[in-house]
């Protein structure tokens, strides 16, 4: 991940205001935080109020998503609230299983919510994800 002075500012107002710890930061048409293992609760505030206020601030819709070690419940808190079958987890590969209208929003128009997914997981896991 790089990172330039305006992400850098992103990230320290969002830990200045939630005082959620950032993991990692990917900017698109949405901005995506992921916050240390035990701090969601923190990034979103009390009924959500950080995460409104943020999404004020910035102008964009903002996703907050929970790391985890375990690849599978990262991959689960990722796609929520989105309901997986079931993940497979194999070497370097997670195949996630789910019924079609999950599948269709799990891949995404031109499959940008995959290439997202798998961007962000190989950041963090070294792992691709395939959707059946």
């Amino acid at each position: 991940m790089k990172l330039d002075l305006r992400k850098i500012q992103f990230i320290n107002l969002f830990e200045n205001l939630t005082r959620a710890s950032v993991l990692d930061f990917y900017e698109d048409e949405t901005f995506i935080f992921i916050v240390k293992e035990g701090d969601l609760r923190l990034a979103l505030g009390r009924k959500n109020e950080n995460l409104r206020r943020l999404e004020g601030m910035f102008k964009k819709k903002i996703r907050i998503i929970e790391f985890n070690k375990n690849p599978e419940i990262f991959l689960r808190n990722f796609t929520y609230p989105l309901s997986l079958k079931s993940i497979n987890v194999e070497k370097n590969i997670a195949t996630v299983y789910s019924d079609m209208k999950t599948k269709g929003l799990l891949i995404g128009r031109d499959h940008k919510n995959l290439q997202l997914i798998n961007e962000l997981f190989k950041r963090h896991f070294d792992m691709e994800v395939k959707v059946k």
